[in-house]
């Protein structure tokens, strides 16, 4: 009989190739090769499908996972009968898949830590490097005129040989805040600013305002979220921080004015009113989708949503891109008490720990959960991420790790 470690090594091995064979698949759809079921999912719902089985050998997390799962498949099912042509529960499955992907990478990670800390720490850590080079590489590619742009008007922006160009910001924040907390909790001063340097002009590269300043963000609070501060460490470290973050924004500013994305805001900006444009019309799509909510949606629908194919059939195939109002539209309520219970508890259990110093990475994880929250919310493509989700999972598991593992 297998051993549940070698089960857990054999799994995060299979994620190593999570974002090559999302390239692999961005190659095929932006060369029109579209299957009903997308490469990319496929190897998606293979890693699901093995996390489930995995969580059978805890029985509560595999009951747990199941009542997320049931409950977002409510809408589907009364779907099933209430409007059969308009619903689909397998391809809703595959939608809910993206949201139930980092909640039960939670539970694995948090369980295969727990049994082999000294084996499945240091390979979750290679595989979050692993990701990142391989990220950072296809962003980078567009110097040597490779890639996709991120914006098809202009070729502006890069991402690479992946097709989700709007889900890589998300994803570089997450991958980059855990190798930049390690390396400031090292006292790896300089690596820690020269890593800043090159996430920015990755940031600057996808020319996402998501990604510049949710990485300026990031390597912004760190310092004040590592090692305990005290009053002889906190004023050079303000002061440093507020010397460097000018520096920063003039740089990208600079970067911004002399690139093609100057182009792009200044025609978005006069055609547009302060908010749609910084918010990237995603108010508008808000405002299309509540008037669909009050009128198309019975009582029973406004409660436990219509499920994510019915929404997008009512709002002509468009979501609104802002986590929160996209699960509440999908799937109610109901849903949506979910996915906040979710966020709460781990937010909650990140601030019990980050009141001792045994927990290294309590204070990263409450700061990424509040981070990413707002990113979600004001720009989507987080939390229901396909590419980010067995990260973001990753990153929130990582706060149960007690220090004298991180030592070792």
């Amino acid at each position: 009989m297998l051993k549940i470690t070698t089960v857990d090594t054999l799994i995060i091995i299979l994620m190593f190739a999570f974002l090559p064979v999302d390239m692999v698949n961005g190659i095929l759809l932006m060369n029109g090769i579209n299957l009903p079921i997308s490469f990319g999912q496929l190897y998606k719902l293979v890693i699901l499908a093995l996390l489930l089985t995995r969580l059978m050998f805890t029985i509560k997390l595999f009951i747990s996972a199941s009542i997320v799962i049931f409950i977002l498949l409510i809408p589907s099912i009364y779907q099933v009968f209430h409007d059969p042509e308009g619903s689909s529960v397998f391809l809703d499955f595959i939608k809910i898949s993206k949201y139930l992907t980092p909640f039960i990478c939670f539970l694995f990670f948090v369980d295969a830590l727990k049994h082999s800390k000294d084996k499945i720490y240091p390979l979750t850590l290679s595989l979050v490097k692993f990701s990142y080079v391989v990220l950072v590489l296809n962003i980078f590619v567009k110097y040597i005129g490779l890639g996709y742009p991120a914006y098809k008007s202009g070729g502006m922006g890069s991402k690479g040989f992946f097709y989700a160009g709007n889900e890589i910001s998300a994803l570089l924040i997450i991958l980059c805040s855990i190798i930049a907390f390690r390396l400031w909790n090292k006292g790896l001063k300089s690596k820690y600013f020269v890593f800043l340097a090159l996430n920015l002009l990755a940031g600057l590269t996808i020319s996402s305002k998501t990604g510049i300043l949710g990485i300026l963000l990031v390597f912004f609070i760190i310092p004040f979220k590592g090692k305990s501060l005290n009053l002889k460490r906190f004023f050079p470290l303000l002061v440093g921080a507020m010397c460097l973050l000018p520096l920063a924004l003039l740089f990208s500013w600079q970067f911004i004015k002399n690139s093609a994305i100057m182009v792009r805001i200044e025609f978005f900006y006069e055609k547009l009113d302060f908010w749609t444009f910084i918010l990237s019309s995603r108010n508008v799509f808000l405002a299309n989708s509540f008037d669909i909510y009050i009128n198309e949606y019975n009582f029973i629908e406004k409660i436990i949503g219509v499920g994510q194919t019915k929404f997008e059939l009512l709002n002509n195939s468009k979501v609104v891109e802002m986590d929160i109002m996209d699960i509440f539209f999908a799937y109610g309520v109901l849903g949506l008490l979910v996915f906040i219970t979710m966020l709460v508890f781990v937010l909650v259990q990140a601030k019990v720990f980050s009141k001792t110093n045994r927990y290294p990475y309590a204070n990263l994880v409450s700061m990424m959960v509040i981070i990413l929250l707002v990113i979600s919310t004001f720009a989507g493509h987080v939390f229901g991420s396909g590419m980010s989700a067995i990260f973001i999972g990753i990153l929130f598991s990582l706060m149960y790790l007690k220090r004298e593992i991180e030592k070792g």
